[in-house]
């Protein structure tokens, strides 16, 4: 069972998050995920810190092979806030902390 649900991606950091947690939910390594597309490790890395910089076509060919989908919405559909810079963290935030926290010895 997933953890993602759908996900609002308003920067490269919630981007890099969510390919991050895919790809261990998944059980891939980084370096299996590049050579799934082609690319050497030290990409992965940089795309999962949000590489600002990350070529589209690659960062939707990763979302392929994770089994993720991108999708557009226009900002009116959004839930106001009141401030959406500064809204609050989404699951995503929440799940993947706890993937970072150590397990259990």
């Amino acid at each position: 069972m997933s953890l993602m649900r759908d996900i609002s991606i308003r920067n490269p950091e919630q981007l890099g998050r969510a390919i991050r947690l895919k790809r261990k939910e998944k059980s891939l390594s980084q370096s299996a995920l590049a050579g799934q597309l082609g690319v050497g490790r030290k990409w992965v890395i940089r795309v999962e810190s949000g590489n600002p910089k990350a070529e589209l076509g690659l960062i939707l060919k990763t979302l392929d092979a994770l089994g993720l989908r991108a999708s557009l919405s226009e900002e009116s559909q959004q839930p106001p806030t009141k401030d959406r810079r500064q809204s609050e963290p989404s699951r995503l935030d929440e799940v993947f902390r706890r993937l970072q926290q150590p397990g259990p010895k």
